[in-house]
């Protein structure tokens, strides 16, 4: 047959452990000198830079802070605006077919119908001829327009300094 899977009638009792043995001791020995002491200005100068270190680390982490809640503040500012962008859109297309329902030419022929309006007869039309001096024409600068309205003031200035012409 084979060998047996597991042993009953072994126990830890029977292993033997080997005995510990006494570890080696390593001999030590002093000897004079080690780290050499700083000299007092070569400290102050060590501090100083540590501290100007740690300045300078907590300078930039407030600095990293404020910029992080500066781009939660100008997101949420961005969210807004979007929103109030979406609801002038809809607003914008609500009115544009408002107006689109409302000025349909259905709609118009239906208003003019009830107010009694009628379309334009040829009949109707009467073309007038009128002599060059009843001619408005107008003035395209400013200069001109200005220089138009001081001439129409002392004309209106002259006009009531002067006597009238039968009172002489």
């Amino acid at each position: 047959m084979g060998q047996p899977a597991y042993d009953y009638n072994y126990s830890a009792q029977t292993v033997r452990r080997p005995a510990p043995q006494p570890g080696r001791r390593v001999d030590l020995r002093v000897e004079q000198g080690g780290k050499r002491s700083l000299s007092p200005l070569r400290a102050m100068m060590q501090h100083g830079v540590q501290i100007l270190a740690l300045g300078l680390l907590a300078g930039l982490s407030v600095a990293l802070l404020f910029s992080e809640a500066r781009i939660v503040e100008l997101s949420g500012d961005i969210r807004q605006a979007k929103a109030a962008l979406v609801s002038a859109q809809s607003q914008n297309d609500y009115y544009t077919t408002t107006i689109n329902v409302q000025s349909s030419i259905n709609r118009v022929e239906d208003a003019a119908g009830r107010l009694g309006l009628m379309k334009i007869d040829d009949s109707q039309i009467t073309y007038i001829r009128l002599d060059d001096q009843s001619v408005l024409t107008r003035r395209e600068s400013a200069v001109e327009k200005w220089t138009d309205t001081l001439q129409a003031g002392m004309s209106s200035l002259l006009r009531t300094i002067e006597p009238p012409a039968d009172a002489q």
